[in-house]
This record gives C-alpha cells, structure tokens and sequence, in this order.
C-alpha cells in the first residue's frame, strides 16, 4: 500500500522531541538522511517490510541475476512463460548441493523454458541464482517476491511521503532519534537516549517478525 505520512511529519515529531523545534542543531536535512538511513535498516533487518512481486525477464543458461534494487530473493513462486503475462507451472527452490550431487552436469542439461527448480542462497550472494533446467537462447519470465531496496525520499517537503508503509513511522523515529542523540554523545545522558531509542526501534521490528511468523504458522498446511 502506498504510504500517507509525509516525512515531515516524522522529522518535526523528532524535532520536538530533541528539543530542538527549530532544527538549529539537529538540521533538517540531517535528519531527513537519518530516515532514510532508517527505512534501509528496516528492510535489512525486516524482509517483507519493503516487497515487491514481479516477473522478471530471465537470460540464456542457468545462471541467473536478481534486480537490480533487490536486497534478497525471498520466494520463487511460478514460470510466467514468454511475455510474463501467462501463468505457468510452480517452481520449486531446492539447494544447489542437492543436484551437484545426484546430477553434476545440470547445468549443462537442454535449455527448456520452463523452470522447474530455482537454487537461491543469500548468505553466499545475494545477486545471483541458478534455474534448472537452463534457459533457451530466447529466455522467459518467472514470478518471484522479493525484498526491495526502498526508494530514497528526497526531500521533505509538505507531500512527499515515507516510502514504507504507515505502521513503520514510530519505529522510523526512534532510529531517527537514536542517530540524533548519538552525535551529541559527548553528553552520557545523550548516549544513553541514543542506545534506548536503538532498544525500541529494534524490539518494534522483532515483535513485528515475530507476529508474521505466528500468522503464517497458522495457515493450514494440509
């Protein structure tokens, strides 16, 4: 969903709340960097805060690239034949090792446009991926969800919008106010604001997994 909350409003909250209304010490623009700073770091730590599921065209052979604004591949879902209009069979991910071991020459198999396993592992490379069989020299489009670099907000002007949905702007102002508490850490009080609004901001995104994965451990699977 597209987000309502102008970046404004997060950068006055954090103003008022440094006391700092006019934004003499702590600028505007530093803290418009430090939002975001901010939305990156949630996408990081939180895969499916900044998502997005598309086709995406593949290239000749088995080796393959994410987009280019991709953190990581978060799911494989289906092929979406020539155009990437037409929904095709589902693609199972599987581990590379698997068919390394019981078929060493996969990658060498007939090209054949339907996909029917993806090898994907972001601890390795984040960028790149494997399909089985290989790709023909006129290569299809496959559906995958992925999580997506957010977009820079590029200023704050009255109108220009966050670019994460709504329900992060709590947590994106306790990072933009444990970045602003941290450079006046010549002050310990100022360092323990700091590391307590780092505290909140990072349990706000734990809880926040941590309900997503009670939700989906809740679908039947049968």
């Amino acid at each position: 969903m597209a987000s309502t909350i102008d970046a404004v409003t997060i950068i006055n909250k954090a103003s008022q709340l440094l006391g700092d209304a006019s934004q003499t010490y702590w600028t505007a623009g530093e803290l418009l960097g430090w939002l975001n700073d901010g939305q990156i770091e949630i996408a990081l730590l939180n895969p499916n805060s900044k998502t997005s599921t598309t086709a995406i065209q593949l290239v000749a052979g088995p080796k393959q690239k994410a987009p280019a604004d991709s953190i990581r591949i978060i799911e494989f879902v289906r092929n979406m034949g020539s155009t990437g209009l037409l929904s095709g069979n589902a693609i199972r991910q599987i581990e590379r090792k698997i068919l390394d071991r019981y078929q060493p020459n996969w990658s060498l198999d007939t090209p054949n446009a339907v996909v029917v396993h993806a090898m994907y592992n972001a601890e390795d490379d984040n960028e790149t991926f494997y399909v089985w069989p290989p790709q023909p020299v006129t290569p299809s489009y496959i559906e995958i969800v992925y999580c997506q670099l957010p977009t820079l907000i590029q200023n704050s002007n009255v109108g220009t919008k966050i670019t994460l949905d709504d329900y992060y702007q709590n947590t994106l102002l306790d990072y933009v106010l444990y970045r602003a508490f941290g450079r006046g850490t010549e002050s310990a009080g100022n360092y323990q604001r700091s590391q307590d609004h780092y505290k909140m901001f990072a349990d706000m995104l734990t809880v926040k997994l941590e309900n997503d994965r009670n939700a989906n451990n809740n679908i039947p699977t049968k």
